[in-house]
């Protein structure tokens, strides 16, 4: 066989997976492209909610006696809120809480941000039981350190809306016992 004779049968013959390679990496570029779109408009902030804040912060606490714990609470107060609203979760410093309602006649709501995760982890030798412990959720959202989201319900959807610049309160220091009991 001469060298041109092998390169002809070469030229021939890699065509193909060429070809097949170049459509593989191509088509993988647009799948990626297409799951990254689809990640950001699943979290697609709003500018403009059905509903306006008048106050937000955080304010951390410490419990008097060790197992008190101590953590953080982030307070939201609305002033109008669109009925067809309802308030979902909270997510903070890489952590989501479920927001809940702390009146009834008004619209202000709080996320408990713990330090008392290890409560919530079951840690044994057998790991059928350690299995019922539940993977933490990846946080969807890259945010400085005074900024939360809210997610809500709108009509049956689910959105979000960023707040920024979150003043930190002074932080409440819980007494070891009652004062009113008289100790």
């Amino acid at each position: 066989m001469t060298p041109t004779l092998i390169s002809q049968i070469m030229k021939k013959h890699l065509k193909l997976p060429i070809l097949f390679l170049t459509m593989l990496v191509f088509g993988l570029g647009l799948t990626s492209c297409g799951s990254a779109q689809q990640s950001n408009k699943e979290f697609m902030l709003e500018q403009d909610p059905p509903f306006k804040i008048i106050e937000a912060y955080y304010q951390k606490w410490v419990a008097g006696i060790k197992e008190g714990g101590a953590g953080l609470n982030l307070h939201i107060v609305f002033n109008k809120m669109d009925p067809k609203v309802k308030i979902d979760e909270i997510y903070f410093r890489n952590e989501i809480r479920k927001a809940r309602k702390t009146s009834q006649e008004g619209n202000v709501f709080v996320a408990d941000f713990t330090n008392n995760l290890e409560d919530n982890v079951i840690m044994d030798l057998d790991p059928i039981k350690e299995s019922k412990n539940t993977p933490a959720q990846k946080f969807p959202f890259d945010l400085t350190g005074n900024e939360a989201v809210i997610s809500y319900l709108y009509s049956g959807k689910k959105q979000y809306y960023k707040i920024s610049n979150l003043p930190e309160k002074h932080q409440i220091s819980y007494p070891q016992s009652n004062p009113n009991l008289g100790n």
